[in-house]
């Protein structure tokens, strides 16, 4: 592990607006290909507000999306994860892009991160690895391993370079009347598995999940062993607009 002092990398603003433009518009520009081409688009936007008593604003607003487009034997997926809490000023700004170019069963991927709680300006994890999908009836399951090279980008201008093993494991469940997804991400560092590693993970569950409208409940942590603020943990409950195809 290496810290030095670095000038970071792009604005984490900006690569926010041009993942959400090529999630929400760039599969569109391919849908006259629809008969070879297979689209899958899950974005929800949900947000809470509270005024309390003595005149405190709370407001909470976050984004999810499970994008994917295949064709062929080549697959491009990208979920996203993006958290804003405001209290008279912002208190939490965190956002996690998680994208997979694969060929088969094998994949290349990066993870993106910015967390204003964390002091974290820009967090890239560049990987290989191998992924295995299976379905027993309506469950669909997909596991995973990946090597990683994490490099993180602070606000004070430090940055920090791990290697890391990533194991994933993903579970689906749809039905008329109900939704269940969860996704967990266990990523050890190589030189010290037991005290430094990042557990990414998230559960959701909806009703009514072939609605555009639908009601949901999801659980979403974010723990890294080594950060002075381990665990970042964001539940939402309420009405969500899905986009599908």
């Amino acid at each position: 592990m290496d810290d030095n002092v670095s000038k970071p990398g792009r604005n984490s603003s900006n690569r926010m607006k041009t993942i959400l433009f090529l999630i929400l518009f760039l599969p569109f520009s391919i849908l006259s290909q629809k008969d070879t081409v297979r689209l899958s688009l899950d974005n929800s936007i949900n947000g809470a507000y509270t005024k309390y008593t003595n005149n405190n604003n709370i407001l909470n607003v976050g984004f999810v999306g499970d994008n994917s487009v295949n064709y062929k034997m080549l697959k491009f997926n990208t979920t996203s994860n993006y958290t804003i809490s405001y209290r008279d000023s912002i208190t939490s700004n965190e956002f996690v892009e998680k994208t997979n170019v694969g060929y088969g069963n094998v994949f290349v991927s990066n993870v993106y991160a910015h967390s204003y709680v964390r002091s974290i300006k820009n967090d890239n994890s560049f990987g290989l690895g191998y992924i295995h999908k299976f379905s027993i009836k309506k469950f669909f399951f997909s596991v995973s391993y990946a090597i990683l090279y994490q490099r993180t980008f602070y606000e004070n201008g430090s940055t920090k370079t791990v290697e890391r093993n990533s194991f994933r494991t993903k579970i689906k469940y749809n039905s008329d009347l109900f939704g269940f997804s969860t996704e967990v991400y266990y990523q050890p560092s190589f030189r010290s598995m037991k005290d430094d590693y990042i557990v990414y993970g998230n559960a959701k569950i909806v009703l009514f999940p072939k609605k555009r409208v639908n009601f949901i409940l999801q659980d979403a942590i974010n723990y890294i062993s080594k950060s002075k603020v381990r665990m970042l943990h964001n539940l939402a409950f309420g009405v969500e607009y899905t986009f599908k195809n």
